[in-house]
């Protein structure tokens, strides 16, 4: 044969084997078929090749086939996973201008303006989770391969969906979908339908002839797979696992979950306890599921508990989300203009949308921007108060985070609760001193679970299958109470949060007053708020005590004026005047203390 396995370079073979980063043409024990590889129209076939043996042996010499170079692929260096090996033609998805896109969508979003780590975007999330498919998918493959109806072309179609998942994501990511989008009436639009036609589009634009029809249908089904994991049993016949592998919709375990806590927690400086290389290794299929060994129990749980640590404290942050909210009110101002909701069904459009979409607005009416846009002068006032947003957004004036408080968990899951709106916090206003608007209130309620594909109340270990050892062939449930009877009786938490539009701290004081009135009056002695707020009093700072400040001139001489000025600008801007900007170790370490007499003539 022409096309044997001594064609393929051993070393090429034991790389593949030893090398996660290497090049990997087959596995070891399977023959090198250049022909599933290339196609038929590039490698003569057995009848051409008998041909070419019956002519004479000058023309024999002069026939020498072509076969395309060997495509190695690309090596990445990620700072989460280290070097790994992508697919050649996952590196073809990769160099087309709708994948690059991924490069100007922030992966947390507004969460960057408050974690000043988290600056990473899309597009290495996406590599990451091709590169996790891939290789759970080979380990799979090298433990079961003679169980498992799979070979390389799966592998590839599941690195494909693992880099092509998010392709559909629109500015600022969850944001556009899931505030902007529905506040303004559009709650059929999912950013993985974009996903699977971006995904076409790319294919269409640079005419990718090395993907079959039925995996690039696959491709896209699996991109799909999550939102209904019954239809996706009932696609794939007998390999729903391997559409799983990126989108479990059966159990929410799945590698696009792994990379985004390991990412996300590195870049924001948080810490999570789950080891995922343990979940890859401990895994096999049994009956069409990815299931677990049971000592991994604890492992898993730990997974979703740092899903709901992450989201508790990066992706529900109080300032994060007042941010998230100024963002959504911008566009809602600015989509008038931009027409941002008409650009969201067309794949040529929607690939301009990206995080610039908010220098577009600030600059579209000045600078260089403005002459080449032509805005009219209508389109400049429409444009005004989204503008206003964006600079009180550029100067850290801020929407206020007023007050929290806890749904109990029996109103929380009955059919009857629903959030407050902003008239009925107005109303539970009892002060006059300030007059609130329902326009400046904004109630959010904050959902936290554990990932639960049905209802979030419950444990989605219960989900899951494990095995005893990796010889078994049946697979079992294991219940909480066998593994540890530390488990909570309820894996979801709801809380009711209130911002402010106006930035006045007397205007954020009387929100938070009403909001606690409303809460207490709703929930009675369940009731339980946020901590009190760090906000100065209408009428400024209080006196200071007599016995105070005597006490504090008699220690230090004529330093009263420090005494109850705190930590913040006011308190610089008293010791300024009060050291004539005198701020040298030994007046700092003066001025603290006397901070502490204040603290303790406060204690007695």
């Amino acid at each position: 044969m022409l096309f044997d396995d001594e064609e393929t370079h051993l070393s090429q073979l034991a790389s593949d084997f030893l090398n996660p980063a290497a090049p990997r043409p087959l596995a070891l024990d399977e023959p090198t078929d250049f022909r599933a590889a290339f196609g038929s129209a590039t490698v003569a076939g057995e009848g051409s090749q008998q041909q070419v043996e019956d002519q004479p042996a000058e023309e024999q010499q002069q026939y020498q086939p072509q076969l395309p170079p060997l495509r190695h692929g690309k090596i990445i260096n990620d700072p989460v996973h280290g070097n790994y090996r992508l697919d050649p033609v996952t590196v073809d998805i990769i160099d087309s201008r709708h994948f690059q896109r991924l490069r100007r969508l922030k992966q947390l979003g507004m969460a960057y303006y408050v974690f000043p780590g988290a600056s990473h975007n899309r597009f290495e999330h996406s590599l990451g989770v091709a590169h996790l498919a891939y290789s759970l998918g080979l380990q799979l493959l090298n433990l079961q391969r003679d169980e498992l109806d799979i070979d390389r072309r799966d592998l590839r179609v599941v690195e494909l969906t693992g880099a092509c998942h998010d392709l559909g994501h629109g500015p600022f990511s969850h944001v556009f979908d899931r505030e902007f989008l529905r506040q303004k009436g559009i709650t059929n639009w999912e950013h993985e339908e974009m996903s699977a036609n971006l995904f076409d589009a790319i294919i269409d634009e640079k005419h990718l002839d090395s993907l079959r029809e039925d995996d690039i249908k696959r491709v896209k089904a699996f991109i799909t797979a999550g939102h209904d994991a019954d239809q996706a049993g009932a696609t794939f016949g007998g390999k729903r696992w391997l559409a799983e592998i990126v989108a479990n919709g059966r159990n929410s375990v799945d590698v696009d979950k792994w990379d985004y806590l390991m990412r996300d927690s590195m870049y924001c400086g948080v810490k999570v306890s789950c080891d995922i290389n343990r979940l890859r290794n401990f895994s096999k299929v049994i009956g069409d599921e990815i299931c677990y060994k049971y000592s991994e129990y604890m492992n898993l749980h730990e997974l979703f508990h740092s899903r709901a640590s992450m989201h508790r404290q990066v992706y529900t942050h109080r300032k994060a989300k007042a941010i998230e909210f100024m963002m959504v009110d911008a566009l809602l101002e600015a989509d008038p203009v931009l027409r941002l909701t008409d650009k969201i069904w067309d794949v040529n459009q929607f690939v301009q949308l990206d995080d610039g979409v908010l220098e577009l607005v600030e600059n579209c009416t000045g600078g260089l921007l403005g002459p080449l846009l032509h805005v009219e002068p209508e389109q400049e006032r429409a444009l005004a108060a989204a503008q206003a947003i964006i600079a009180r957004l550029r100067r850290r004036d801020l929407y206020k985070y007023c007050s929290e408080a806890l749904v109990p968990e029996e109103q929380g899951a009955s059919d009857h609760w629903k959030l407050p709106t902003a008239q009925d916090i107005v109303n539970s206003y009892q002060g006059n001193s300030v007059q609130l608007r329902p326009e400046d209130v904004i109630l959010h309620e904050v959902k936290i679970n554990h990932a639960h594909p049905k209802d979030g109340r419950k444990n989605p270990l219960d989900h899951v299958s494990f095995f005893d050892d990796f010889s078994s062939t049946t697979s079992r449930k294991l219940k909480p109470e066998q593994i540890s009877g530390m488990m909570p009786p309820c894996f979801q938490e709801k809380t009711v949060r209130v911002y402010s539009r106006n930035s006045s701290p007397a205007y954020v004081a009387a929100v938070h007053q009403a909001f606690e009135v409303w809460a207490r009056t709703r929930f009675g002695p369940k009731f339980v708020g946020s901590t009190p707020l760090k906000v100065r009093p209408p009428g400024g700072l209080p006196p200071v005590p007599a016995a105070m400040a005597a006490a504090a001139a008699a220690a230090f001489g004529d330093g009263t004026a420090l005494i109850g000025a705190g930590t913040g600008k006011r308190g610089r801007e008293l010791f300024h005047s009060a050291a004539g900007d005198d701020t040298s170790p030994t007046n700092l370490l003066r001025t603290k203390q006397r901070r502490r007499v204040e603290r303790s003539l406060s204690d007695e």
